[in-house]
């Protein structure tokens, strides 16, 4: 029995620490890492690093799931499609100083006027899992339903659109997680 635990602590260990190597290393195009995930209502918020198939590397918020499985268009019977991206996201830069700065500048939307719109650069993520190309993601500070504020997110890609909620709590939670990831990387 204590040669099961011990064998099992080992085991975890090492699986641990080579997850942290990995981690460190150049990751392959076309592949994302995560470095936090938060989930709320059902949806996940993450934000993660990518590296496009010409070499160009940045780090993403993942702004959640499309949960929408198809689509159809009554005023044009003969458009009937799957939709074209999963998740949709948020370049926040490429590296670590760079992606707090911008999360930080999220933060303070918090405090802005109801009604303030902002445009950031998003990208939608395929079923494939790869980024497409940019494309212009519209940020509006709109009022919670019980007080408070909250972030709602727009993006369009052709026809089809997504839009997803950021709240305050998630935003401090993905910073803290990034803090932690650059403390444990201070190579990167």
């Amino acid at each position: 029995m204590k040669n099961r635990l011990i064998f099992g602590l080992l085991a975890s260990l090492t699986l641990t620490f080579s997850a942290l190597k990995l981690s460190a290393q150049d990751i392959p195009a076309g592949i994302r890492m995560e470095i936090i995930d938060v989930e709320e209502n059902d949806n996940h918020f993450s934000v993660f690093s990518y590296k496009d198939d010409d070499g160009t590397f940045g780090y993403y918020l993942g702004l959640g799931r499309v949960f929408r499985i198809m689509e159809f268009f009554y005023d044009d019977t003969e458009n009937f499609s799957i939709d074209p991206f999963d998740e949709t996201c948020m370049w926040l830069g490429v590296n670590r100083d760079e992606v707090l700065s911008s999360l930080n500048g999220i933060l303070e939307l918090f405090d802005k006027d109801l009604g303030t719109v902002v445009e950031f650069n998003g990208r939608a993520v395929t079923g494939s899992g790869r980024l497409s190309h940019s494309n212009k993601m519209v940020c509006f500070v709109e009022k919670k339903m019980l007080g408070g504020k909250q972030l709602r997110f727009v993006f369009s890609m052709g026809k089809k659109g997504a839009e997803t909620y950021l709240s305050k709590s998630v935003v401090k939670q993905l910073i803290m997680g990034v803090k932690v990831d650059k403390k444990l990387h201070k190579d990167k």
